[in-house]
């Protein structure tokens, strides 16, 4: 028997790992339940699988393929029956790529999507460099720093690249408030973590427009409490 998925779903029904013996001795009978039916389909060695494709007609592209190439090479079949065909494309390219059949002699290609390998080796290299100035300390660390924050406006990019936990101070309406720059990028203010020295100064003045990094300031070696800025320089 058929089994029913929800009807807002992907698919509507399906059928899995089934004889494709059924397909010669009850033809009318699997005819019935999926003639004129598009989706994906499976074809099975054994447990194995061999073969992954999508049809507009699954009764026959099946049926098909125990004559062609894959005639013989296959034993059981699924067949999922899809309630629209717009998404059956790539879905069949995901599969083919996740489980990549024995049968299928084409990869399935994924339009639109961006390859992240390159995004992966950039960000690693970044992490490593950033590691290794931190072991490193001194002008090498520096000249990370000030690369990381010259034209970002949060402190994230600083994770891993600050030596030491960076006490900060600001003065508002006569009154000083502290924080912290943490290795990890974020300031710590009042109990909470922010991802910017704005974010942060707002915590303290309220709404509004406020130049973070003007706003807080940490002591530098031999100049005492300089603006958060002098990192970027």
């Amino acid at each position: 028997m058929m089994a029913k998925a929800m009807k807002s779903g992907l698919f509507t029904q399906y059928l899995e790992r089934v004889s494709g013996r059924l397909l010669e001795e009850y033809p009318q009978v699997i005819a019935t339940m999926i003639r004129g039916h598009a989706g994906v389909y499976a074809l099975y060695k054994g447990e194995r699988l061999y073969y992954v494709g999508l049809a507009s007609n699954l009764m026959t592209r099946v049926k098909q393929h125990q004559k062609d190439r894959h005639a013989k090479r296959w034993d059981k079949f699924s067949v999922y029956l899809a309630s629209a065909d717009e998404h059956i494309k790539p879905l069949e390219s995901l599969l083919l790529r996740i489980a990549l059949p024995k049968g299928n002699l084409v990869k399935g290609g994924l339009p639109g999507a961006v390859d992240q390998r390159r995004s992966l080796t950039r960000l690693i290299r970044q992490h490593d460099s950033a590691k290794y100035a931190s072991l490193f300390g001194g002008g090498l660390a520096r000249r990370q720093v000030r690369k990381a924050t010259a034209s970002a406006k949060g402190t994230l990019v600083l994770a891993g690249r600050l030596e030491k936990r960076i006490p900060l101070r600001a003065e508002y309406k006569g009154k000083i408030y502290t924080a912290a720059l943490r290795k990890d990028g974020y300031i710590s203010y009042s109990g909470d973590l922010y991802e910017s020295p704005s974010a942060a100064g707002r915590a303290v003045v309220g709404a509004g427009h406020i130049n973070g990094w003007a706003f807080w300031k940490y002591r530098k070696t031999g100049k005492g409490w300089v603006r958060l800025s002098e990192l970027r320089k």
